[in-house]
């Protein structure tokens, strides 16, 4: 057990965000994917595993951390081939969940390219199998796959924002109570856009979503 983990990839880390937005959590290991180690350092992290072929982080951000110890903590570093059947981000998520974190948090996933974007959308399935939360979050968005039911409280809220995507071909049986644009026994299909942009009620607290069926993708937004 790792306890709650904090995953930063290779992708573009908006520092300032970060920053914030980490000063209000508390992370028991962090985990870098290659250039993920310079986003770190620019946050000035310990980072407790570091794993990529970091063929993207610079050499003197690699240095320090292989042979200096930061807060307390002695980066243990896993190199893999460059040439290899998975993304550096895909590699590092399958080793944290299988020693099954409490929560995931995954920071510069989402980046500039969108061909490991939605790659990092399809491996969010290896956790969701495994029942461990794990959230992707960037400055503007928080990610995150449900086969469940699931409870959003107003004061947890990331943003005002609440849409859901298929991501399987149905979502069937789905019903939302709580939200402006509610739906009871609903079906989200593959290639329309229903269940984008929704808020929670004025005067509502929480809101709710239950399905019977399938797999949503979850995106709490904000401008």
């Amino acid at each position: 057990m790792i306890g709650r983990t904090l995953v930063i990839s290779g992708g573009v880390v908006d520092t300032g965000f970060a920053e914030e937005y980490l000063s209000r959590q508390k992370f028991d290991t962090v985990v870098c994917a290659d250039a993920g180690l310079d986003s770190a350092c620019q946050l000035g992290l310990p980072v407790h595993y570091a794993m990529g072929d970091f063929d993207s982080v610079s050499k003197a951000v690699l240095a320090s951390y292989k042979t200096e110890e930061k807060q307390g903590i002695r980066t243990e570093f896993t190199p893999y081939p460059p040439e290899k059947d998975a993304t550096d981000t895909h590699i590092v998520l399958d080793w944290v969940v299988k020693r099954q974190p409490e929560e995931i948090v995954i920071l510069g996933a989402t980046g500039k390219r969108l061909d490991h974007f939605l790659a990092n959308v399809h491996i969010l399935m290896q956790p969701l199998l495994q029942g461990i939360p794990t959230y992707m979050v960037d400055k503007h968005n928080k990610l995150y796959l449900l086969d469940h039911d699931y409870l959003l409280k107003r004061e947890e809220l990331f943003g005002k924002y609440i849409s859901l995507i298929p991501f399987t071909e149905q979502v069937t049986g789905v019903c939302l109570k709580g939200f402006r644009y509610g739906l009871e026994n609903g079906t989200l299909t593959s290639g329309d856009s229903l269940g984008v942009s929704n808020e929670l009620l004025e005067g509502e607290d929480s809101a709710s979503i239950s399905l019977q069926e399938g797999i949503v993708i979850v995106v709490e937004s904000r401008d």
